[in-house]
Protein backbone atom coordinates (compact mmCIF):
# COMPACT_ATOMS: atom_id res chain seq x y z
CA UNK A 1 0.00 0.00 0.00
CA UNK A 2 1.61 3.20 -1.25
CA UNK A 3 2.11 5.43 1.86
CA UNK A 4 -0.63 8.05 2.79
CA UNK A 5 1.52 11.10 3.13
CA UNK A 6 2.62 11.68 -0.64
CA UNK A 7 2.94 15.04 -2.07
CA UNK A 8 1.01 13.87 -5.74
CA UNK A 9 -2.04 13.96 -3.84
CA UNK A 10 -1.66 17.05 -2.29
CA UNK A 11 -0.85 18.44 -5.67
CA UNK A 12 -3.40 16.23 -7.51
CA UNK A 13 -6.32 18.67 -8.35
CA UNK A 14 -3.51 21.07 -9.98
CA UNK A 15 -2.32 18.36 -12.12
CA UNK A 16 -5.24 17.04 -13.02
CA UNK A 17 -6.78 20.38 -13.81
CA UNK A 18 -3.98 20.82 -15.69
CA UNK A 19 -4.56 17.52 -17.06
CA UNK A 20 -7.72 18.48 -18.37
CA UNK A 21 -6.61 21.70 -19.96
CA UNK A 22 -3.66 20.53 -21.79
CA UNK A 23 -5.79 17.03 -23.11
CA UNK A 24 -8.06 19.36 -24.88
CA UNK A 25 -5.77 20.95 -26.52
CA UNK A 26 -4.44 18.01 -28.05
CA UNK A 27 -1.36 16.89 -25.57
CA UNK A 28 -0.97 13.33 -25.42
CA UNK A 29 0.22 11.65 -22.20
CA UNK A 30 3.16 10.38 -24.07
CA UNK A 31 3.27 14.04 -25.43
CA UNK A 32 3.17 15.12 -21.84
CA UNK A 33 6.38 12.69 -20.94
CA UNK A 34 8.28 13.78 -23.07
CA UNK A 35 7.34 17.43 -22.01
CA UNK A 36 9.13 16.41 -18.86
CA UNK A 37 12.54 15.27 -20.36
CA UNK A 38 12.67 18.44 -21.85
CA UNK A 39 11.94 20.41 -18.33
CA UNK A 40 15.06 18.24 -16.66
CA UNK A 41 17.17 19.08 -19.99
CA UNK A 42 16.62 22.90 -19.51
CA UNK A 43 16.73 22.40 -15.87
CA UNK A 44 20.53 21.59 -16.73
CA UNK A 45 21.27 23.90 -18.72
CA UNK A 46 20.30 26.67 -16.89
CA UNK A 47 22.24 25.45 -13.95
CA UNK A 48 25.24 24.04 -15.91
CA UNK A 49 25.62 27.15 -18.47
CA UNK A 50 24.48 29.85 -16.47
CA UNK A 51 24.69 28.76 -12.70
CA UNK A 52 20.75 29.82 -12.10
CA UNK A 53 19.34 28.15 -9.51
CA UNK A 54 16.28 30.27 -9.78
CA UNK A 55 15.12 28.76 -13.08
CA UNK A 56 16.90 25.64 -12.29
CA UNK A 57 14.64 25.05 -9.70
CA UNK A 58 11.89 26.30 -11.17
CA UNK A 59 11.97 23.48 -14.48
CA UNK A 60 12.91 20.95 -12.01
CA UNK A 61 9.54 21.70 -9.79
CA UNK A 62 7.81 21.56 -14.33
CA UNK A 63 9.47 18.19 -14.05
CA UNK A 64 7.77 16.67 -11.07
CA UNK A 65 4.31 18.22 -12.09
CA UNK A 66 4.26 16.88 -15.49
CA UNK A 67 5.58 13.72 -14.12
CA UNK A 68 2.00 13.57 -13.23
CA UNK A 69 0.21 14.96 -15.72
CA UNK A 70 1.00 12.41 -18.45
CA UNK A 71 -0.39 9.65 -16.38
CA UNK A 72 -3.62 12.24 -15.63
CA UNK A 73 -4.13 12.30 -19.00
CA UNK A 74 -3.93 8.82 -19.59
CA UNK A 75 -6.57 7.87 -17.57
CA UNK A 76 -8.86 10.77 -19.03
CA UNK A 77 -8.56 9.44 -22.28
CA UNK A 78 -8.67 6.15 -21.29
CA UNK A 79 -5.14 5.21 -23.09
CA UNK A 80 -2.89 3.69 -20.74
CA UNK A 81 -0.58 0.91 -22.01
CA UNK A 82 2.38 -1.64 -20.99
CA UNK A 83 4.39 0.90 -23.51
CA UNK A 84 3.36 4.11 -22.15
CA UNK A 85 4.00 2.58 -18.50
CA UNK A 86 7.60 1.45 -19.42
CA UNK A 87 8.13 4.70 -21.98
CA UNK A 88 7.10 7.19 -18.83
CA UNK A 89 9.32 4.78 -16.48
CA UNK A 90 12.25 4.80 -18.67
CA UNK A 91 11.62 8.97 -19.25
CA UNK A 92 11.52 9.51 -15.32
CA UNK A 93 15.04 7.83 -15.25
CA UNK A 94 16.15 9.97 -17.88
CA UNK A 95 14.98 13.16 -16.52
CA UNK A 96 16.70 12.21 -13.05
CA UNK A 97 19.78 11.70 -14.75
CA UNK A 98 19.65 15.18 -16.02
CA UNK A 99 19.20 16.91 -12.96
CA UNK A 100 21.65 14.87 -10.89
CA UNK A 101 24.32 15.53 -13.50
CA UNK A 102 23.49 19.36 -13.51
CA UNK A 103 24.24 19.08 -9.70
CA UNK A 104 27.26 17.29 -10.44
CA UNK A 105 29.12 19.68 -12.35
CA UNK A 106 27.66 22.67 -10.52
CA UNK A 107 29.18 21.07 -7.34
CA UNK A 108 32.69 19.59 -9.19
CA UNK A 109 34.85 21.27 -7.44
CA UNK A 110 33.15 21.40 -4.18
CA UNK A 111 33.78 20.16 -0.41
CA UNK A 112 31.38 19.93 2.51
CA UNK A 113 33.18 21.10 5.77
CA UNK A 114 36.25 20.74 3.51
CA UNK A 115 35.98 17.13 4.48
CA UNK A 116 33.42 15.26 1.61
CA UNK A 117 33.89 15.68 -1.78
CA UNK A 118 30.20 16.83 -3.12
CA UNK A 119 31.03 14.66 -6.14
CA UNK A 120 30.42 11.84 -3.89
CA UNK A 121 27.20 12.94 -1.71
CA UNK A 122 25.68 13.55 -5.61
CA UNK A 123 26.48 10.37 -7.21
CA UNK A 124 25.32 8.58 -3.84
CA UNK A 125 22.30 10.25 -4.07
CA UNK A 126 21.65 9.42 -7.47
CA UNK A 127 22.47 5.97 -7.08
CA UNK A 128 19.94 5.38 -4.34
CA UNK A 129 17.17 7.49 -5.64
CA UNK A 130 17.26 5.06 -8.47
CA UNK A 131 17.32 1.83 -6.22
CA UNK A 132 14.12 3.33 -4.49
CA UNK A 133 12.39 3.39 -7.89
CA UNK A 134 13.36 -0.13 -9.00
CA UNK A 135 12.53 -1.22 -6.06
CA UNK A 136 8.87 -0.35 -5.93
CA UNK A 137 9.10 -1.39 -10.14
CA UNK A 138 10.30 -4.66 -9.27
CA UNK A 139 8.15 -5.46 -6.46
CA UNK A 140 4.85 -4.64 -8.29
CA UNK A 141 6.03 -6.61 -11.56
CA UNK A 142 5.83 -9.16 -8.73
CA UNK A 143 2.69 -8.94 -6.33
CA UNK A 144 -0.36 -6.93 -7.19
CA UNK A 145 -0.21 -3.16 -5.25
CA UNK A 146 1.31 0.22 -5.31
CA UNK A 147 4.73 -0.07 -3.15
CA UNK A 148 5.24 3.99 -2.96
CA UNK A 149 6.59 3.55 0.43
CA UNK A 150 8.79 5.80 2.57
CA UNK A 151 9.44 9.59 2.60
CA UNK A 152 11.44 10.19 -0.45
CA UNK A 153 9.27 8.88 -3.81
CA UNK A 154 10.42 10.19 -7.01
CA UNK A 155 7.32 13.30 -6.25
CA UNK A 156 9.28 14.15 -2.78
CA UNK A 157 12.54 14.24 -4.48
CA UNK A 158 11.86 16.58 -7.34
CA UNK A 159 10.07 18.56 -4.45
CA UNK A 160 12.64 19.08 -2.16
CA UNK A 161 15.38 19.46 -4.71
CA UNK A 162 13.40 22.13 -5.80
CA UNK A 163 12.86 23.87 -2.76
CA UNK A 164 15.73 23.90 -0.99
CA UNK A 165 18.14 25.17 -4.37
CA UNK A 166 15.17 27.89 -3.84
CA UNK A 167 16.34 28.76 -0.25
CA UNK A 168 20.12 28.17 -1.16
CA UNK A 169 20.01 30.32 -3.76
CA UNK A 170 19.17 33.16 -0.80
CA UNK A 171 20.26 31.85 1.92
CA UNK A 172 23.20 29.68 1.33
CA UNK A 173 24.25 25.97 2.57
CA UNK A 174 23.56 24.18 -0.55
CA UNK A 175 26.12 21.62 0.05
CA UNK A 176 24.19 20.66 3.53
CA UNK A 177 20.93 20.61 2.00
CA UNK A 178 22.11 17.45 -0.82
CA UNK A 179 23.90 15.83 2.07
CA UNK A 180 20.54 15.86 4.35
CA UNK A 181 19.24 14.64 0.83
CA UNK A 182 21.82 11.57 0.67
CA UNK A 183 20.81 10.72 4.12
CA UNK A 184 17.13 11.07 3.38
CA UNK A 185 16.80 8.88 0.27
CA UNK A 186 19.33 6.17 1.82
CA UNK A 187 16.73 5.72 4.56
CA UNK A 188 13.82 5.89 2.53
CA UNK A 189 16.07 3.15 0.05
CA UNK A 190 16.28 1.03 3.37
CA UNK A 191 12.74 1.29 4.64
CA UNK A 192 11.48 0.49 0.97
CA UNK A 193 13.40 -2.60 0.88
CA UNK A 194 12.46 -3.89 4.61
CA UNK A 195 8.70 -3.50 3.92
CA UNK A 196 9.04 -4.78 0.42
CA UNK A 197 10.46 -7.67 1.99
CA UNK A 198 7.84 -7.53 4.97
CA UNK A 199 4.89 -7.74 2.04
CA UNK A 200 6.70 -10.56 0.56
CA UNK A 201 6.64 -12.75 3.40
CA UNK A 202 3.32 -12.38 4.65
CA UNK A 203 1.87 -12.55 1.15
CA UNK A 204 4.51 -16.21 0.68
CA UNK A 205 2.90 -17.59 4.16
CA UNK A 206 -0.76 -16.73 3.17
Amino acid sequence: MASKFRLRRLFKPIVNLLARALSKIGLSANGATITMLICSIISFLFLVFFSNYVFFSIFVFLTGIFDGIDGAIARLRNKTSQFGGIFDSTMDRLSEFFIFLALLINRWDENLWNIIDMKLIITLSYLTSIMISYSRARAQILYDGDFDIGLMARSERMFYIFVTTLISFYFGFFNEYLLLFLLLVIATAIFRFLKIHSIILNSEKN
